[in-house]
């Protein structure tokens, strides 16, 4: 008599085998495109904020140039001003911390600043009479508890 075998019979085994092999290949594409996706949504996330903490910084100097134009120096001078953004309290994004030094405002700051050592009221060049420098420093709200803390300093220096 002759034994017929089948194919089938034959390869049963390698069949598995490459039915779970291919189940780890998909599985290792899909964690892989997970994880991938996950640090590109984060990485868009931190961009944006960065972003953001850049523009409340160039809008508090702006400000701060507003207030300090708008203020009374007989009575001293601004010092600098804290704020939140877009709400005070726990809800805030963004604290911002914004500071004022003068340069050749005579007696009108110098009084105001001698302890602090944040006037210099005798300058040598005219030209340099009347200047502030403006630090701004925007940084995240720690109620965000973001795994890459946001911190954004400016300075710039401004006639009046």
């Amino acid at each position: 008599m002759q034994r017929k075998t089948s194919i089938l019979k034959e390869r049963s085994g390698f069949a598995m085998i490459m039915a779970i092999f291919f189940i780890i290949l998909i599985a290792t594409l899909l964690s892989y495109m997970l994880a991938s996706s996950s640090e590109t949504a984060k990485r868009t996330t931190n961009d944006y904020l960065n972003e953001q903490a850049q523009l409340l910084a160039k809008s508090a100097v702006e400000y701060t140039i507003l207030r300090v134009s708008g203020h009374n120096r007989a009575g001293g001078c601004m010092l600098g001003f804290n704020a939140n953004y877009p709400t005070s309290g726990a809800t805030a994004i963004f604290d911002i911390n914004v500071t004022v030094q003068y340069f050749g405002f005579g007696n009108a700051c110098a009084q105001a600043f001698t302890d602090a050592g944040r006037s210099i009221a005798n300058i040598q060049t005219a030209e340099s009479n009347g200047t502030m420098m403006i630090d701004v420093y925007v940084s995240d709200n720690i109620n965000l508890k973001l795994t890459e803390p946001i911190r954004y300093h400016r300075r710039t220096l401004q006639k009046l």
